[in-house]
């Protein structure tokens, strides 16, 4: 395990180059086992890993072995890779990796590891598998599938240094809609017209999601209704009971989103549209007392926007970095919110800043502003 972890790191280098070129040549290399199974396809700018785990989940009930890969892992590379919601086992994790290292291409690591999980799905003859998309649509490398479904839960902007303004994020994840495939989204505004067109264009089926959901769900926060009403509309096109997608969602779980741990919620909320989702869903269940926050986002996020979101003025923030290279320095992000007026401090350690959490005097703890935080802070909680 440790020598994958360390090919793994050392594939940073090559950060994120999109095109199917490259995933190609692996599969190919492989024998393109990508094709032995069916699978649903999911993109979107948040909700996506929810819809993911809901679907997965409802599968599973209806007596499915269902596979499940999800990025990023908040603790460990193995939550990535999932056969019906068991992580896969580190030494087959690590056999998966070398496997794809001796096909001689020379990839990224999301590269590395979609391949691995798609060979990892095929060896373990999974019925249906549930694939998020890493990053846009079109040129991740997951979009090598002619999947059963297409879901794109919403559209907003993000990484538009790679993807562009809205219009074109849009027809980025518009990508992975292949002809006759139905689709399935929650988006609205000028996405929605050209997700629309796309869709159109493709003679695919579109079922426009509108509604939030009247069902019970075993995962906190408001905005969890809209994604469950995308899953059961998915999953009702793959002809699944309605008392099995009921179940589904009232035993679905996925870490990190609304998650209470102790007397701290985290969230993954590392973007503007996050933001507004967390802030709604802490205004509605807790409008009253004190907030204490520890917060850290990555330097290519748009932070300021988070920040304007997220904090009210008598709000007291613990800045700490998320553990990536592309982390925001703490100053940086402190200046941002002394600008405000918002009181702040500024802690190197992580581990640090949880136990400061933990001992400060407040009604309502949250950690969020970045995956790499929460996944870091989890393991200091309770």
């Amino acid at each position: 395990m440790e020598n994958a972890l360390r090919y793994l790191d050392s594939l940073k280098i090559f950060g994120i180059k999109p095109g199917l070129e490259r995933i190609k040549k692996i599969m190919s290399v492989l024998g393109n086992p990508q094709n032995n199974y069916p699978t649903i396809h999911v993109t979107g700018t948040n909700g996506k890993g929810s819809v993911c785990a809901m679907l997965a989940e409802i599968l599973k009930l209806a007596g499915k072995k269902v596979g499940l890969f999800t990025s990023p892992h908040l603790e460990s590379y193995c939550e990535r890779i999932k056969i019906n919601g068991e992580n896969i086992p580190e030494d087959d994790f690590a056999a998966q990796i070398d496997l794809v290292k001796n096909c001689g291409v020379e990839a990224t690591q999301f590269e590395v590891l979609t391949a691995a999980a798609y060979e990892y799905f095929s060896r373990r003859k999974v019925d249906i598998a549930v694939i998020e998309v890493g990053l846009g649509g079109l040129y991740d490398s997951t979009n090598i599938i002619t999947p059963e479904i297409s879901v794109i839960t919403n559209v907003a902007l993000e990484h538009e240094n790679i993807l562009g303004n809205l219009q074109s994020i849009a027809q980025n994840k518009a990508g992975i809609i292949k002809v006759g495939v139905p689709v399935v989204t929650g988006a609205t505004g000028l996405p929605l017209k050209i997700i629309r067109a796309v869709a159109a264009e493709k003679n695919s089926p579109l079922y426009e999601i509108t509604t939030p959901a009247d069902v019970k769900i075993n995962l906190l926060g408001d905005y969890q209704k809209l994604n469950a009403a995308i899953a059961i509309q998915a999953a009702k096109l793959l002809n699944i009971d309605e008392k099995i997608i009921r179940a589904g969602l009232e035993s679905v779980e996925w870490a990190g989103r609304f998650e209470i741990i102790g007397d701290v919620i985290i969230d993954g909320a590392h973007n503007p549209h996050g933001a507004k989702a967390l802030r709604a869903s802490l205004d509605k269940n807790f409008p009253a007392g004190k907030r204490i926050w520890i917060f850290g986002a990555l330097a290519d996020k748009n932070f300021d926007a988070m920040i304007d979101i997220l904090f009210r003025a008598e709000d007291y923030v613990i800045v700490t970095p998320p553990l990536s290279e592309r982390a925001a320095t703490i100053k940086i992000l402190c200046e941002n919110l002394s600008e405000r007026g918002i009181k702040n401090i500024g802690v190197e350690n992580i581990a640090d800043a949880v136990k400061m959490l933990k001992n400060a005097a407040g009604d309502v703890k949250i950690i969020a502003g970045s995956l790499y935080l929460i996944g870091a802070a989890r393991k200091y909680l309770p």
